[in-house]
């Protein structure tokens, strides 16, 4: 299991990714520090620069370096979904979730349902089963990313192995101790 600030590491990252325009002339670094503290994300303007030269190997992002200060965005007609780029407009298709919930993240699912119908089945063993119908989309894989440590995605095996490949590739980025 990812350590809390692993977790904590991803969950921003993966806000900052949200947080780019995908069209010219993107946000400074100022800017998107300030978006991300506003989003509950405290940091400092050298690691959102940290983050994104990380980030630019792993996802379609382009540095806008003809002004100063720099800006970034994504790169034209792309966009992120599951950490893969589509095409603006396309529809994100419907899968069913399957996983495995801690105690906290149950409690919290029974007060805030993540779609219509879900169902919360508590384990004897502690935790839940989470079965709902869901947009995989990036608001997904966000949410998922943010509950690496209380969430085991089972199905789709599609969205588990994407969600699998972005907390290696995480983690990869963090093993290196820059």
């Amino acid at each position: 299991m990812p350590s809390r600030s692993s977790r904590h590491t991803i969950a921003r990252q993966w806000e900052l990714l949200k947080l780019l325009p995908g069209h010219h002339p993107g946000m400074s670094c100022t800017q998107l520090q300030a978006a991300l503290s506003s989003a509950g994300h405290a940091t400092t303007k050298r690691t959102v620069e940290r983050d994104l030269v990380e980030l630019a190997g792993l996802f379609p992002l382009q540095r806008n370096s003809a002004c100063m200060p720099y800006s970034w965005h994504w790169q034209p007609g792309s966009k992120l979904r599951d950490g893969a780029t589509t095409t603006p407009g396309e529809a994100p298709v419907q899968v069913e979730l399957h996983a495995w919930v801690d105690e906290s993240l149950y409690h919290h699912l029974e007060t805030h349902p993540l779609g219509t119908g879900m169902r919360l089945t508590r384990l004897p063993n502690g935790g839940a089963i989470l079965v709902t119908t869901v947009a995989d989309d990036r608001a997904l894989m966000g949410w998922l990313l943010s509950q690496a440590g209380a969430i085991r995605v089972q199905g789709p095996q599609s969205v588990r192995l994407a969600l699998l490949e972005h907390l290696r590739q995480s983690l990869a980025l963090h093993d290196t101790g820059a």
